[in-house]
């Protein structure tokens, strides 16, 4: 195995095996990132590369999933002054957090 090497079936990404921290690891380069994970015992560096991979498309189809849930969802009404100060805590009187509030928006707002 050379080193760098590619696999046939992630098209765009190319791996090396370093040795970082007294550890042996696979390195991934592709779509302008890089990711990096220690090889496991009794792993060959392609399925270290292939683990390495799926862990990082499934975490960013997750982010992407997420992020279009959130955007399909109607925003929770703000919560009104008397439920922030009857709370105490970070928005108590006195507090350095609390923020006057200076005019309230009688509609929602939505940005195009």
């Amino acid at each position: 195995m050379s080193n760098p090497f590619h696999l046939r079936w992630l098209q765009g990404w190319s791996f090396q095996t370093v040795l970082m921290e007294g550890h042996v690891q696979i390195e991934a380069h592709g779509f302008g990132i890089r990711l990096r994970t220690p090889l496991l015992a009794g792993e060959s560096p392609r399925s270290g590369a292939d683990r390495l991979v799926l862990q990082e498309d499934r975490r960013r189809r997750s982010l992407y999933h997420s992020w279009r849930s959130s955007q399909l969802q109607h925003p929770l009404p703000a919560p009104t002054k008397e439920v922030l100060f009857a709370s105490g805590g970070l928005f108590a009187e006195g507090s350095p957090y609390l923020v006057d509030v200076i005019e309230e928006v009688s509609e929602l707002v939505l940005a195009a």
